[in-house]
C-alpha cells in the first residue's frame, strides 16, 4: 500500500458461508483471505454479520448475549492476527457485545492487524419488533481512512431508511468510497428483474461510488452473492447474483 492514489485491489467475498455457524464461517474467512493474498490483494470484504452467521441472533438475549462478540475476544484476535500474517487488511460484518448491548456491527482491520474502525449499524431494520432495548443502534455514520482512501460503512438497511439518507448524504464530501455489505435473500429471477434495479437506483443520491456485497447461503431462495459497484446510476463493475467465488475489482481514490 506504498505510493500515493495507486490502483487498490480489493476482494469481495461471496463465499458459502453458514447461518449461526461461527465455526465453519471462520474456516471460511481464513481460507478466503488465503485465496486474496495468492491473488494479490490489499483488501478483502466480506458480507452483513459474516461471522457469526446472519441469523445467529434468536432476539432471545440470554442466548444471544453468548454470541455477539467482544472486540478483545478470542475470535476478533484471531482474525486480527490472520490480517497481520498475511498483509490483507480485511472486512466483516458481526455481531458485536459492548458491555452487555448488542449491535450489528461492521469491522475493517487494516493489514497490521489493527481496528481501524467499528462501524454499529444506525438503522433498525435488523432486529424484530420485541427486541429488548438491549439490542441497539449506533448513533453515527462514520468516515475512516485507510492509507489513502476514505471510506464509509453502510450496512443492508441503512440505505432503505428514509430518515437517514440527509446523514449519508453528508459524508459523501468527505468519502472516497461506500462500503455497503448486506445480506439480500431474494430468488436470482427477482434479483435479476426488479431488486438490482432498485438498489442501483436507491445508490444514485450519492455522488461517491458505492460498493455492494452480499453473502452466500448455499439454501435456495437465500442470499446467493452478488457483488457490484455502483456510481450515480452507473454500474462500473458487477459479478453476478447466484455465483459463489471471491470477485476482484481494482479502485483507484482520485487525487
Amino acid at each position: 500500500m506504498n505510493g500515493m492514489h495507486r490502483p487498490i485491489r480489493i476482494a469481495c467475498a461471496n463465499v458459502i458461508s453458514r447461518l449461526d455457524d461461527i465455526e465453519y464461517n471462520m474456516r471460511v474467512m481464513k481460507q478466503a483471505m488465503r485465496e486474496a493474498v495468492n491473488n494479490e490483494a490489499d483488501l478483502i470484504l466480506f458480507g452483513e454479520a459474516f461471522l457469526q452467521g446472519f441469523e445467529a441472533m434468536r432476539f432471545v438475549y440470554k442466548e444471544d448475549v453468548q454470541k455477539a462478540l467482544f472486540q478483545t475476544g478470542v475470535e476478533i484476535t484471531k482474525v486480527r492476527q490472520w490480517a497481520k500474517e498475511s498483509n490483507l487488511a480485511v472486512g466483516f460484518g458481526y455481531y458485536d457485545n459492548k458491555a452487555g448491548g448488542l449491535y450489528s456491527s461492521y469491522m475493517f482491520i487494516d493489514e497490521k492487524g489493527a481496528i481501524l474502525n467499528n462501524y454499529r449499524r444506525v438503522s433498525r431494520g435488523w432486529k424484530k419488533s420485541h427486541a429488548s432495548p438491549d439490542y441497539r443502534e449506533g448513533r453515527t455514520f462514520q468516515n475512516f481512512t485507510w492509507h489513502n482512501l476514505r471510506m464509509t460503512p453502510l450496512v443492508c438497511g441503512d440505505f432503505w431508511e428514509d430518515e437517514l439518507i440527509t446523514a449519508i448524504a453528508a459524508c459523501d464530501p468527505v468519502t472516497d468510497l461506500f462500503l455497503w455489505p448486506v445480506h439480500c435473500d431474494y430468488p436470482e429471477d427477482k434479483w435479476d428483474n426488479e431488486e438490482r434495479k432498485a438498489y442501483r437506483e436507491r445508490s444514485q443520491i450519492l455522488e461517491k461510488p458505492i460498493l455492494f456485497y452480499n453473502n452466500f447461503i448455499d439454501e435456495k431462495n437465500r442470499a446467493q452473492g452478488g457483488t457490484y459497484l455502483w456510481q450515480q446510476g452507473k454500474e462500473l463493475f458487477s459479478q453476478a447474483y447466484g455465483v459463489s467465488k471471491i470477485a476482484y475489482l481494482t479502485f483507484t481514490p482520485k487525487p
